[in-house]
């Protein structure tokens, strides 16, 4: 993917690209490999996603209302505090993929980021605050104070910054001569990310507690993506050999790595934009506990559950983005639909019949967004799948 400014149809089919791309490249896995069937499938199913959507949009009031617009650069997705009443947006250009991924560390002068105040029940509109500080990168994680961003500095380094949801100001949380990227943050306000010296080509992991900050790290591995499951669990894709394993640890031990839970994804091709591709299509709710992420070989959303009997669920077919309900249910989005699913059916209950990225909260009125996009904005619905 040379190009990372897509028209905004494409960029929930971006880990489609990469799953054509690794099917040439002969990407394996241990329980799967692609066919010239399921190649032309995955063809059809980008070129399908990418046409206008000209069917009748199903939609009620009863069931989800209008919260309001948000700017949108058409590629980088907002992130939302947990109550889902402040969001953070990236305007102008986006950074190349090879820094969004690490790879690279150059300077970014083409960004500015934006806070908005969102009012789910009446839908008042409020003027953003606008951060001052330009070229930086907005990460995809936040909590109930602060959203986290990330700064490359070229040869100075890259930094992490907690940006207050109330006032907009940067609180720097790394900011030395290391590449410091991805960061997670938990309810709890610790802090997790990758990081690498300039000469090096491996990330090791960062843990940042009120009991000080710790290394985690098995000497071999790249520690990719970091995210937060409640307060005392970490997930991790990691590249060991050209393979992709994704990995939880349990922070509560002394060494984590000693409790690690493993779950091959790929057995060789894996790379750091594969990676973020993955890891980024997909929003996350870490006080829900579970997490689903986009599967390269099977071509959809698969949520991990390494201490049940059944370890791995599919969810529907050419899903794109997933996220938790209270009652273990998901909101699971295709290119052309949004359902209601519960693990192990097939199928679930329609929500809409157009492209929706769901968002799950904290509010007991608003339990999950849906956002829409329209051109170079987003529509905000909220619904409640309590009631």
């Amino acid at each position: 993917m040379k190009s990372m400014q897509l028209h905004y149809k494409q960029f929930v089919i971006l880990v489609f690209v990469f799953v054509i791309q690794a099917c040439g490249n002969g990407l394996k896995s241990s329980s799967s490999s692609a066919s010239v069937e399921d190649k032309l499938a995955a063809i059809k199913t980008l070129r399908d996603t990418i046409k206008p959507v000209n069917v009748t949009v199903t939609t009620s009031t009863e069931i989800d209302w209008p919260v309001g617009i948000l700017p949108w650069d058409k590629f980088t997705l907002p992130v939302f505090s947990p109550n889902g009443l402040h969001a953070a947006v990236q305007l102008g250009k986006s950074p190349s993929v090879q820094i969004l991924c690490g790879n690279a560390n150059t300077e970014v002068d083409t960004t500015t980021l934006e806070i908005h105040l969102l009012d789910p029940l009446e839908g008042k509109r409020f003027s953003p605050i606008h951060i001052g500080r330009k070229g930086l990168i907005l990460s995809r994680s936040a909590n109930s104070l602060f959203s986290l961003v990330e700064s490359p500095n070229g040869t100075n380094g890259r930094w992490i910054g907690k940006v207050e949801w109330s006032t907009g100001n940067i609180n720097w949380v790394a900011s030395d001569e290391y590449i410091n990227a991805f960061p997670t943050i938990n309810s709890i306000d610790e802090i997790a990310w990758s990081r690498r010296g300039l000469d090096e080509n491996r990330f090791h992991l960062v843990l940042k507690t009120a009991h000080g900050q710790r290394v985690i790290d098995d000497g071999k591995s790249d520690w990719l993506m970091p995210m937060f499951l409640g307060i005392d669990r970490l997930r991790v894709f990691r590249i060991q050999d050209g393979s992709l394993i994704l990995t939880e640890l349990d922070l509560n031990a002394r060494d984590p790595l000693l409790t690690a839970l493993s779950l091959p994804i790929i057995e060789s091709g894996a790379t750091r934009e594969l990676v973020w591709q993955i890891a980024t299509t997909n929003t996350t709710a870490s006080w829900h506990e579970s997490l689903a992420f986009y599967h390269p070989i099977k071509r959809r959303m698969v949520v991990w559950q390494p201490t049940n009997a059944i370890e791995t669920v599919s969810l529907l077919q050419e899903s794109v983005a997933a996220t938790p309900a209270s009652d273990g249910s998901w909101l699971v989005a295709t290119g052309n639909r949004i359902i209601r699913q519960t693990l192990g059916e097939e199928d679930g209950v329609h929500i809409r019949n157009r492209l929706a990225i769901p968002i799950a909260t904290t509010s007991n009125q608003w339990t999950h967004y849906m956002l829409i996009p329209e051109g170079n904005r987003l529509q905000i619905r909220a619904i409640n799948l309590d009631d």
